[in-house]
């Protein structure tokens, strides 16, 4: 991991997620906690070196590869941990990511994974999404819903940590289909990020490079905006000739689309929410309905 300094107050600590550090009187936060324990032990002894004494550790959102060291941090070091409500319940229940993933029914074994399934961890206290502080650390906890339900982000001084509410291009190039729980919150949250931009000198992506240019980043959210409004507009083409079909079918089209290979179940049910996401924001602004006909489940355009 590499540790990146933007402030005197403020680290980055750079691995397969990007880990806030933020000190104060010779104690400090953490924010997110990456995969496994393996990340948990090389985010204490960054922060060792710092000379820090980790007291806090904010999980931006509950997606294994941000909560998974959260379990080593506790056991290692006894810091109180902070999240929002229902990602404190996945942090504290696990199995509920690979379980809302396959449909709230009992997750295959290709689901159960560090990837989609981390040690358990309590939360110590529930975010509203809005405070003020965090241990004794004047900050802004700030609400960053759809990428996951309840994901928060936090603005100290001239840095701003997103979580994953916009991805790099680099990532979305990669993966294609971006995971979001909900693409009608997401894109409100994007928007809004966008006006907030030019009050922070760092913006810090959960994975990725450090912005230091506003311009970059909010080069970063459009393109993140412009994959979730292609996906809408792939499900409304694939259903403007009036014919109803599954999700099924339309995430085939999607995929398709995007230019993205379907080779194994993890990757199915994550692109599937997203889709599953789209279908349900187009439904909300009155642009499709659901069809019922010989005991399938389909979606029309709404005439």
């Amino acid at each position: 991991m590499q540790l990146t300094q933007l402030h005197e107050q403020t680290w980055v600590i750079q691995g397969g997620a990007n880990i806030g550090v933020i000190a104060q009187e010779g104690r400090c936060l953490i924010i997110d906690s990456g995969m496994d324990k393996d990340a948990g032990r090389d985010i204490l002894n960054q922060v060792k070196k710092l000379g820090l004494t980790p007291t806090s550790l904010l999980i931006t959102h509950a997606h294994a590869d941000h909560f998974g060291g959260a379990h080593y941090l506790v056991r290692q070091t006894g810091l109180k941990v902070y999240a929002t409500r229902v990602e404190a319940a996945v942090m504290s229940g696990p199995i509920l990511e690979p379980l809302y993933l396959f449909s709230g029914a009992q997750p295959p074994r290709e689901l159960q994974h560090k990837f989609l399934l981390a040690k358990p961890c309590l939360v110590d206290s529930v975010l509203e999404g809005n405070e003020q502080a965090i241990d004794h650390i004047p900050l802004q906890v700030i609400s960053l819903p759809g990428h996951s339900i309840e994901q928060v982000g936090v603005a100290f001084g001239d840095t701003l940590f997103v979580g994953d509410a916009f991805l790099t291009p680099e990532i979305l190039d990669k993966h294609r289909i971006p995971f979001y729980t909900d693409v009608q919150a997401g894109l409100t949250t994007l928007t809004t990020l966008k006006t907030r931009m030019a009050s922070f000198k760092h913006i810090v992506a959960g994975h990725g490079e450090i912005y230091t240019s506003t311009e970059r980043a909010n080069g970063a959210i459009d393109y993140t905006v412009e994959r979730l409004e292609r996906i809408l507009e792939h499900i409304r083409v694939a259903l403007a000739d009036g014919e109803a079909r599954t999700v099924a079918e339309l995430l085939r089209t999607v995929a398709n689309a995007q230019g993205a290979k379907i080779e194994a179940l993890s990757q199915y049910v994550l692109y599937n929410t997203t889709v599953q996401s789209a279908v349900s924001t187009l439904y909300a602004w009155g642009e499709i309905h659901p069809f019922f006909q010989d005991n399938f489940l389909a979606w029309q355009r709404t005439r």
